[in-house]
């Protein structure tokens, strides 16, 4: 029987955080983890979309970047409440002391790490809207490189570090439930 402290929640019902940079295979990864593991998916960014109407491009414009992460760090910290689930990150949230204390406490942190070069490479491929990838590519490219740069300890952090280089998200969730 699992005790009611942070540090002793008893692994099957510990949510598993998935964390990295933006195209690294968190959400797809997460989904067939999860199904894997038969625990529920959640993915932070597609909560915020559902519990506001409007997608993360929309949320970012109008509240500009420290106002979507207010919003944000809301719905994770709802998320960290649960138990059990498997849950894909947004690629800010981690980078940060603050969220490795609060996650830690409820569940494994898991960094998915995709090397720069097939990063850039899955970026550029990437559909759909992007904020932090507005504008002419060779800028944004840089502006990623940048920000990929500063997180990158942050993300190394986490408890496990998975590489996802090379892998489908079918195998990336196989080499991550391989190593938990």
């Amino acid at each position: 029987m699992a005790k009611n402290n942070k540090k002793n929640i008893e692994p099957a019902v510990r949510n598993i955080f998935l964390t990295g940079f933006m195209c690294a295979g968190k959400t797809e990864a997460g989904r067939f983890l999860a199904k894997k593991l038969g625990r529920p998916f959640r993915d932070s960014d597609a909560l915020l979309e559902l519990e506001t109407g409007r997608t993360i491009a929309a949320l970012v414009k109008e509240k500009g970047l420290a106002g979507f992460r207010r919003l944000e760090a809301a719905g994770v910290k709802r998320l960290a409440a649960g138990t059990g689930q498997v849950i894909a990150l947004g690629g800010g949230v981690y980078p940060s002391h603050k969220w490795k204390r609060l996650l830690g406490g409820s569940g494994t942190t898991v960094f998915l790490y995709c090397p720069w070069p097939e990063l850039e490479a899955r970026l550029k491929a990437a559909s759909g809207p992007r904020p932090l990838l507005d504008g002419p590519w060779e800028k944004a490219r840089q502006r990623a490189r940048r920000l990929y740069d500063r997180r990158l300890p942050f993300y190394r952090q986490a408890d496990l570090t998975v590489s996802t280089a090379g892998l489908n998200p079918r195998k990336a969730a196989e080499r991550v439930r391989g190593k938990l």
